[in-house]
């Protein structure tokens, strides 16, 4: 069977895994009003919550304000606020 590296709790089954880094980002929508969309984000490792915290999107900004402070954090929440908004407009179509 094909072991995958991008499900999350990839260590010691993915070579490109990095040696002591957290297991998987997960995040959600705490609120999406006022042109406000705010996420929570939560960084496991070991299956236990390691580090987490809110974020706060800017629509009109089109930014996170502040950005996140972990870059890695940053990118993937960017990732996930792009998922969320192209769903929203999706479903505004139906």
């Amino acid at each position: 069977m094909q072991q995958l590296c991008n499900l999350g709790y990839a260590r010691e089954k993915c070579p490109r895994f990095p040696g002591d880094g957290a297991d998987a980002v997960r995040f959600s929508i705490s609120r999406d009003q006022d042109g406000i969309i705010g996420i929570y984000w939560v960084v496991e490792k070991d299956h236990l919550p390691f580090a987490h915290g809110p974020l706060e999107y800017s629509r009109e900004a089109a930014c996170f304000i502040p950005p996140h402070t972990d870059d890695r954090v940053a990118q993937q929440a960017q990732a996930y606020i792009n998922s969320y908004l192209r769903r929203k407009e999706d479903l505004g179509r139906r």
